[in-house]
This record gives structure tokens, sequence and C-alpha cells, in this order.
């Protein structure tokens, strides 16, 4: 390796393994720390010297010379370090974590935009939750339940305005606020309950603060002042929760 490519190479280990480490959301620099570390571990490759020729062969004596002699293999694997070893270890190792900790990034990353939120739930959908029927008023199928989360539930359905689209809405409430009167109408006795519809790249989203008062907080176990966002993933059918 070059001089340059070993500053390089340990500019790019720094990122990777120090308390600040920031490569798992660059995937260029991941593929050059990988592309480096394995050319740094061919360089540690240095074959072992072949034997010298002794100038005239040396005959053993008559009565030393075994009866058989065992025919050697012509060719033998070349014996690699034990630096090499643990040098291609080691970037095996690199490819495998940073591999793992893209998957993980680019999975919990639903939206761009959730500086300092934490993501503490993906709700999958629940086939044995029937959404009431009040909720999906001139909605014919195609309608998708998620599981149950600190009292809350959510459902998917199919844009009032573009049903034939690709984006949905989203209606998130708490089922043991909601009353459902006679003839087909209901009542919300909470202060969040909101549909709300995706547009082009944007999922459908809903943000929530909890205080003191508000009804909704009751039936969970976070404290005033916590804050929710919902976010509808639509390329894997869920709906993930985010806490500020």
């Amino acid at each position: 390796m070059s001089t340059d490519e070993e500053a390089e190479l340990a500019q790019l280990r720094h990122r990777a393994y120090s308390p600040s480490a920031d490569i798992a959301s660059d995937p260029d620099a991941v593929r050059r720390l990988v592309e480096l570390e394995a050319r740094a571990a061919a360089d540690e490759r240095v074959p072992e010297p072949a034997p010298a020729a002794p100038d005239e062969p040396v005959a053993a004596p008559e009565d030393e010379i075994p009866d058989a002699i065992p025919e050697r293999s012509r060719f033998t694997l070349p014996r690699l370090r034990r630096s090499t070893v643990i040098m291609l270890g080691a970037a095996a190792l690199v490819v495998a974590t940073l591999a793992t900790l893209l998957v993980v990034v680019q999975r919990v990353q639903t939206d761009p935009l959730q500086a300092g939120a934490t993501q503490i739930a993906r709700l999958a959908p629940d086939p044995t939750f029937e959404a009431p029927s009040s909720l999906t008023v001139g909605i014919t199928g195609n309608v998708t339940a998620f599981e149950e989360f600190e009292g809350f539930r959510v459902i998917s359905q199919p844009s009032y305005f573009d049903a034939e689209g690709a984006a949905r809405c989203m209606t998130v409430w708490q089922p043991e606020l909601l009353d459902r009167a006679g003839g087909g109408g209901f009542s919300y006795d909470g202060k969040f309950f909101l549909t709300t519809c995706g547009a082009g790249s944007f999922p459908a989203s809903m943000t929530m603060l909890l205080r003191e008062e508000t009804p909704e907080r009751a039936q969970t176990d976070f404290p005033a002042g916590t804050a929710l966002q919902f976010v509808y993933d639509a390329a894997n059918n869920e709906i993930v929760v985010f806490r500020g």
C-alpha cells in the first residue's frame, strides 16, 4: 500500500471504530474501508523462502537407504502467516459488522427528519382486530388494522381522494375512548383522533404530545410531556412509533 492509502485507511478506521463513529451512514466510505482492509491483509502475505538446493546431491550410505521412499506431493499450499490470518479475520468481521449496521440504520430511518427521536416500536398487521365500520364509511376493503400499542390502535386505508393511488391514509385512536353511538355514528372522548394521508413520497404520520390532562395518557405508561409520532412504513406495511 502507498503512504496515501495507509493514511486514508487510518482515517476510515477512526470513522468506523472510534466513539464518534459515523461511517455507517456513508456507504461509499464503508466500501472503501473494506477495499483497503483487504489490500492491507494482502500486503501481509509474505511467501516463505524456498529451501536452498544443495550444490551437489549427497548419496546416503547403502545400508541406510530405506526399502521404499514415500512419494511426496509435487505441489504444496503456501502457509499463511499468523498475522495474515488475523488480518483476514478482522477484515471479514468489519464487513459483517458494517453491513449489519447499514441494514439496521436504513430500517430505522423511516423518516429522515427524526432529529433526536427514538424508535420505540414497529406495529405489524393484526388480522384479529376488526376496525369499527363507523371509521371506514365509504371505504370498501383494503383496510389494514395493526397491533395495539399503549392503548392505541392504528388502521391504514385508501385515500378518499386517491383510492387507486399509492398514498394511503392512517387513523390513530384509542378504542377505550371511542363511543359508537347508534345509527352508525360515533363520538370520541379523547383529544387525538385524526386521519392523515400520505402525499407523494411523504408517508402518512401523526404527532401528539401527551400532557398531564390528556385523556389518552391515562391509558398508557408514559409520563406527562411525552411526545409520540406514528409513521406509516409502506415498504414494510408497518406502523413505526417514535418517541421524542
